[in-house]
């Protein structure tokens, strides 16, 4: 007799290898993210900013960068698939492919 029981692996799966939270696709994608954003937040000087005004604009950047990267890692496509990192690098390819227009 066969006692051996078969479980079923999502193969598509990313694997939880940095701190068990994140892939190492989505560190690649924060991690840098995250350094020079605080780097900006930090040190950054915009033109004609002084006081207030300056650290408001720098922490609506910090803020939009960092949204921005953790939807790119995180956010995936049921219709395509993939992760919208993977969607966006897939458009810009078509986008800058050579095309050829044929009149019928």
């Amino acid at each position: 007799m066969n006692d051996e029981i078969v479980v079923p692996i999502d193969i598509t799966a990313e694997e939880k290898e940095i701190l068990a939270i994140l892939s190492k696709r989505q560190f690649m994608i924060i991690f840098p993210t995250l350094i020079l954003s605080m780097l900006f937040f930090i040190y950054g000087r915009i033109p004609f900013m002084d006081g207030t005004l300056l650290w408001v604009v720098k922490g609506i950047v910090l803020f939009l960068s960092l949204t921005a990267a953790i939807l790119l890692a995180f956010i995936k496509s049921e219709k395509y698939g993939q992760f919208l990192s993977d969607i966006i690098v897939c458009k810009v390819i078509f986008i800058r492919s050579t095309k050829i227009y044929r009149h019928l």
